[in-house]
Parts: structure tokens; C-alpha cells; sequence
């Protein structure tokens, strides 16, 4: 990518071991800053709730747009400071968290979520301060729960069932609408918002399956190293995860 070639052009990433690690963004955050005063929109895609993700852009300094839940939502900038968050899916949290109390109780699964946690129970589970536990708590229309490796069969069928699926990471199965998706957030998202006069060049950042269309839907992609690496994707692979990674891979793709 030429340098010229930049001013229309638009970032997609992923958060967590993507664009952030355990201790933030690190130089990482300055390079948003930076990126998107040059006039490169940095736009998070991430699993992360419209609340983090907002939290995030204020701390940067940024008053842009972002996909969250996993492409459930859209955080929409309208005055300075201020964004409009849209859901995008037909159910609500309330209508996944009915479907998720209910095959737990016809399959007996020990199964907690976010919502089954109190404000301290899930700051001690997912080690969380008060203000990031209450922005962790306002979801739109996905549910983590507390499972490690892969689900039950008949609990993924039951899913499957109410328009619903899972996506496994780490500690966590998250719930969500089967019509969420990273890729689709980031078209209606351009359908939206309109900063330049032509399709964009889009430049996409991930580490997980859940990035897979996303990175699929990018004109350069890069595949950082991950706790649920992706396979079989033509992208860039920079050696490693987290802000370090994230920032070598733009400087490969001539974006920085």
C-alpha cells in the first residue's frame, strides 16, 4: 500500500490479543492516535460491549465508530463525545439470556454467566475493576458463560434452534445471535457512515475464528497469533500476538 493510497482507508480490529494484551494497548494507542489524525479511521470490531469499546475511544482520544458484541451492534458517532449504539440483531440479551436459562435447566448444565454473576462476583471471576465490570455487564444481545473447552452437542442443537450460536474462547462460551458477525457489522457500518467519497480500502486486524469473515471481507488482512489461532486464510501473519504484533503488522502493510 503507497502512502498516497492511505487517505482512503479504514482500519478494522479486533481488541483483545489483537490491538490490546493483559497491561492495554501499550505504543499501540499512541499509533491509533496518530493513524487516525492522519485520517485513517481506526474502527474496532471486537466481541467487547458498545460500553468498553466506547470507554476505549474516549481514553484515545477518538470520536469514532465501532462494531461490538461481535457485529450485534453498532456505536455510531453523532456529536462530539457522544455515539449512537444500534443493535443490529432481531433478539435482544433478554431473549438470549430466556434461551440460555432455559437448555440449562432441561440439560442440567453448570453453565454461569455474566448476568448470573452479581457487580463483585463478576469482578473476582474475570478480574475486573467496578467501572469495567458494570461496562462488561451492559450487553446488547450476547451472553459469556463460564465453560471451558467445547460445548455440549445438544446444548449447541438447542442453540441452534432459537436462531442462536456459540463461540468458544478461553474461560468462556459466549451466546449470541446466529446472524451476528464481525463482517456484516463492518458493511452496514459503511452503509452508515459515509467519511469518504468512494469505497474504502479496507484493512482488517484479527487473531480468532470469530475474525474469519472479517479478515475474508478486507482488501489486506493480517493474522495475529492467538489462543484460537486461525488457519486456511490468505493474510499476513506477523509473529507476534497483542499490541506488538498489531503494530508491525501495519508498518509490513505500509499503513504506518
Amino acid at each position: 500500500m503507497t502512502a498516497s493510497s492511505t487517505h482512503n482507508t479504514v482500519i478494522f480490529t479486533d481488541l483483545d490479543h489483537t490491538l490490546l494484551d493483559a497491561r492495554g494497548a501499550g505504543p499501540a494507542g499512541a499509533a491509533v492516535r496518530r493513524v487516525s489524525a492522519r485520517g485513517i479511521p481506526v474502527v474496532p470490531a471486537t466481541s467487547k460491549t458498545a460500553a468498553e469499546t466506547l470507554a476505549l475511544l474516549r481514553g484515545w482520544g477518538i470520536h469514532g465508530p465501532a462494531v461490538v458484541e461481535n457485529g450485534s451492534a453498532l456505536c455510531l458517532p453523532t456529536r462530539p463525545g457522544h455515539w449512537r449504539v444500534r443493535r443490529l440483531t432481531r433478539q435482544s440479551y433478554a431473549d438470549v439470556r430466556y434461551s440460555v436459562r432455559r437448555l440449562r435447566r432441561a440439560l442440567d448444565l453448570d453453565m454461569p454467566g455474566f448476568g448470573d454473576w452479581s457487580l463483585p462476583e463478576l469482578m473476582h471471576h474475570v478480574g475486573l475493576t467496578p467501572p469495567q465490570a458494570l461496562a462488561a455487564r451492559t450487553r446488547l444481545a450476547s451472553e459469556p458463560l463460564r465453560w471451558r473447552g467445547a460445548a455440549p452437542p445438544a446444548f449447541l442443537a438447542g442453540l441452534d434452534a432459537a436462531g442462536l450460536t456459540a463461540i468458544g474462547g478461553g474461560r468462556f462460551l459466549t451466546v449470541l445471535p446466529r446472524s451476528a458477525d464481525k463482517a456484516d457489522g463492518a458493511r452496514e457500518l459503511l452503509r452508515h457512515w459515509h467519511p469518504f467519497r468512494r469505497r474504502p480500502r479496507i484493512v482488517a486486524l484479527g487473531d480468532a475464528p470469530n475474525d474469519r469473515n472479517l479478515l475474508a471481507f478486507a482488501d489486506l488482512a493480517a493474522c495475529l497469533p492467538g489462543p484460537n489461532p486461525l488457519t486456511g486464510i490468505d493474510c499476513l501473519h506477523p509473529a507476534h500476538a497483542g499490541p506488538e504484533g498489531w503494530l508491525d503488522a501495519l508498518k509490513q502493510l505500509g499503513v504506518i
